[in-house]
């Protein structure tokens, strides 16, 4: 099983927000491109086998969003498995109150989702 992947507007801010802090305010470009990397090498990987992450017990649009976890990080997404696509609502520190964020956000966008 190998699904498309499409990355919200939202989880694609959520990464350039992670990754400027590790560059600019704790001062290591190093370490922010390698998250950089490797967050974009697990978004990828989500669509092989998306139904083996667990279920985060929050819906959006009659889905189930999904949890992947990824060190300090949770990736969130929804499978649509009609049209074999994931779509990666956000990624988030595990730290964050993301049942509240997940929750108050009803709406997510694909500005460079050409349909």
């Amino acid at each position: 099983m190998n699904y498309k992947v499409l990355v919200t507007d939202e989880a694609i801010d959520d990464i350039f927000n992670f990754v400027k802090y590790i560059h600019i305010d704790l001062g290591d470009p190093g370490a922010a491109e390698k998250l950089y990397g490797n967050l974009n090498k697990e978004v990828s990987n989500t669509g092989v086998f998306p139904l083996k992450f667990s279920d985060s017990g929050i819906k959006y649009r009659g889905y189930t969003i999904h949890k992947k976890v990824f060190e300090s990080y949770l990736l969130f997404y929804i499978i649509d498995n009609e049209k074999q696509t994931v779509y990666i609502l956000r990624i988030l520190k595990d730290r964050m109150n993301w049942k509240r964020i997940l929750k108050n956000n009803k709406t997510y966008h694909f500005t460079n989702y050409n349909r």
